[in-house]
């Protein structure tokens, strides 16, 4: 599957400012560049990333529509804080040890520790955003506040019985748990570049339908992904009793018989390996797979026709076209 260009053509950039702001001598320091990828668990220089989509559409936006992505760095690295502190806390609530093929903070360096890390580096973040204007910095918080608010949403959706949770409800967690940030990093690419008002909500209606697509493809890879790929097993989330979009659709769509087992099977303290393949083989028979594919889908082509309204020179409009063909196929 090719990459969009516009990923790793602000790799090098994106290091060289995560290498400055998280340049401390403690220890803290040192978890928050294992985290990052800059570094492997013994200190040694390593190059572990992630996709780096947010700081890249930040960077990305910026130049398209007129803007110095050398001054948009500090803002694009303070989006990309925000998202990993998420991650280090994200993964000590669902308990994940392993994440980007790598163990999870909390797993190697204690709970503890990963709750202070992730504290650091959400206050590194607040200060590269303020490094680039109070526009910017306002715009940080409030995106972050918003993701904060969807995880919370997603723990106790968590709770929830599994006929409470609708589609809307998902839909609005999403859109502040994964959409508040893409959202954010077009935002801020727009303002950045001096954009007129219109054009910096249109590009957060765009990445809105992003969000959408994106986190809908993840809870998809979380019941079908391939676990050599995406570094987590086949059905975890299942396992998890995340309330995702096909546990959603699956209640909306099965018959009475297959409803109640869900009901029953969701209701339990833990859920076994043969469950969750039994759940993953009854979403087969209500076409949940298909229907979250086709949502997916729907939300990618609202987010072309938002595209076409945008100033983007051509080759910037190709390379957000090639991101939204990545979003339709990735695999982790």
């Amino acid at each position: 599957m090719t990459t969009p260009r516009f990923l790793s053509q602000y790799t090098s950039l994106i290091e060289g400012g995560l290498r400055v702001a998280l340049a401390g001598d403690s220890l803290l320091y040192a978890i928050l560049r294992y985290h990052v990828g800059l570094e492997d668990e013994h200190g040694a220089p390593s190059l572990a990333f992630g996709k780096l989509i947010r700081p890249s559409l930040v960077l990305f936006t910026t130049e398209e529509l007129g803007g110095n992505i050398e001054q948009a760095l500090p803002a694009a690295i303070g989006l990309e804080l925000v998202h990993n502190f998420s991650l280090i806390h994200d993964d000590i609530q669902d308990h994940d040890e392993v994440r980007r093929g790598r163990k999870t903070v909390w797993s190697l360096y204690g709970i503890a520790q990963a709750i202070n890390a992730g504290d650091l580096m959400q206050a590194l973040a607040v200060a590269q955003g303020a490094r680039a204007g109070k526009e910017i910095v306002a715009a940080l918080v409030e995106a972050t506040v918003a993701m904060i608010e969807g995880q919370g949403l997603d723990l106790v959706f968590e709770k929830k019985k599994v006929e409470e949770v609708d589609v809307a409800s998902y839909l609005d967690m999403i859109d502040k748990k994964t959409g508040a940030l893409i959202c954010c990093a077009f935002r801020m690419g727009g303002l950045l570049a001096g954009s007129p008002t219109d054009v910096v909500q249109d590009l957060v209606e765009m990445g809105r339908d992003l969000g959408r697509a994106f986190q809908i493809r993840d809870d998809l890879l979380g019941i079908w992904g391939n676990g050599t790929v995406t570094g987590k097993p086949q059905g975890s989330d299942i396992r998890r009793k995340k309330k995702s979009l096909p546990v959603s659709m699956a209640f909306a769509q099965a018959c009475s018989e297959d409803r109640d087992f869900l009901t029953e099977v969701y209701s339990r303290e833990e859920i076994e390996d043969e469950d969750a393949e039994r759940v993953i083989a009854l979403m087969e028979r209500a076409n949940v797979r298909q229907t979250c594919e086709e949502q997916v889908n729907a939300h990618l082509a609202q987010a072309r026709a938002q595209l076409a309204t945008i100033p983007f020179p051509e080759r910037g409009r190709k390379e957000m076209n090639e991101l939204i063909d990545y979003l339709v196929r990735r695999k982790r």
